[in-house]
């Protein structure tokens, strides 16, 4: 064990499930202290039992990351159980496909609320406080670069995170804090479920030949989080297996 986060406290959001939960457990395995923070209190503390049984230390806290009472709670309990957070991973996320015409405006503001909002409101409640060292990782998509059918507020959402990565990391860039967006591509979640039912050969279309771990993201963000990613702000690096370069239009997965 390298304990590269040896006595950092991360917050980590979505982290019950899929990417956030790989990464919260390695962060954990790398000895930081880690806030798992999800609307799925249950998965949560799933989460932090398995942490806890390998000696590691997290707290499961309830939270819907779109409502901005709920995200200062989540702030000021961590604090207090953790210490301050040095590193943010911003990674609740909802997946819904509708084609604009027929797209219901609660789903619109939903699926923004839950990707931008939350990642703003959290962002915001740690950023005043983060010193030299701190990092802030957002989770955006290679949906957020190139825009997909039937997903337009899904893609806004991530689209804008990379945006909102970019401004925030010149505003801090001065004060040692760098912050920079993953742009995954199809991975392993409960997210893509459909398309594994629907389409199970789909991977062949893929130049790796298999799709993404939510580990292969896991990885990149612990490197991100780490001294050794020092240099590196304000960019959005997409982890795809590939993907992009043979569908660099990205035209509906279900085509």
């Amino acid at each position: 064990m390298h304990q590269e986060l040896a006595d950092r406290v991360a917050l980590v959001s979505g982290a019950a499930s899929g990417i956030g939960r790989a990464i919260a457990q390695l962060f954990a395995h790398e000895g930081a202290k880690v806030a798992i923070v999800d609307k799925n209190l249950d998965g949560a503390e799933s989460v932090v039992k398995g942490i806890e049984k390998l000696n590691g230390k997290a707290l499961a806290l309830k939270c819907d990351v779109s409502a901005e009472k709920e995200v200062n709670q989540t702030v000021e309990i961590t604090r207090e159980q953790l210490g301050n957070v040095g590193i943010l991973v911003n990674c609740a996320g909802i997946a819904r496909a509708n084609f604009l015409a027929e797209m219901p405006t609660e789903e619109w503001y939903s699926v923004l609320g839950t990707h931008l909002d939350g990642t703003f409101f959290l962002t915001r409640a740690l950023i005043k406080d983060m010193k030299k060292g701190d990092r802030v990782i957002n989770m955006s998509s290679m949906v957020g670069i190139q825009g997909q059918a039937f997903t337009a507020h899904y893609a806004a959402a991530k689209g804008a995170i990379i945006s909102f990565t970019k401004s925030l990391a010149m505003e801090v860039a001065r004060r040692g804090i760098t912050v920079n967006a993953i742009a995954p591509g199809i991975i392993r979640t409960p997210m893509i479920q459909i398309l594994l039912e629907v389409r199970p050969d789909f991977e062949k279309e893929i130049p790796t030949f298999r799709y993404g771990e939510p580990e292969d993201i896991a990885e990149l963000a612990l490197f991100l989080a780490s001294p050794r990613a020092s240099y590196i702000t304000g960019q959005a690096i997409v982890v795809d297996g590939g993907f992009t370069l043979v569908n660099p239009t990205n035209q509906p997965i279900d085509s």
